[in-house]
């Protein structure tokens, strides 16, 4: 217990600047975790508002949201992107 005491006590800034530099970085992989989600929600809306108005979809754009929804759900992104990638999945291809 002592040499605890002891490292601690002469060790203590560099120890303190450890677990700042390590809670900063599980900040920013966490907002970019949150970034990347957007991204693809986004990517994923975007084809759904050009493919609405017909209930077409080309195969490029088929594929693209079918990779974005994937890498979305592995993020554990919300349920209502689930909703839009079914209905598009019932749009003719062309």
């Amino acid at each position: 217990m002592k040499n605890i005491l002891e490292f601690i006590r002469d060790y203590w800034v560099q120890i303190v600047f450890l677990f700042g530099v390590i809670s900063a970085f599980v900040v920013q992989i966490k907002a970019s975790r949150e970034a990347t989600k957007c991204s693809l929600r986004n990517d994923i809306l975007d084809i759904y508002e050009r493919c609405k108005p017909t209930k077409t979809i080309t195969l490029y754009q088929f594929e693209a949201m079918e990779l974005s929804f994937s890498l979305y759900t592995k993020l554990k992104g919300n349920g209502f992107v689930k909703a839009i990638v079914e209905e598009m999945r019932t749009f003719k291809r062309v």
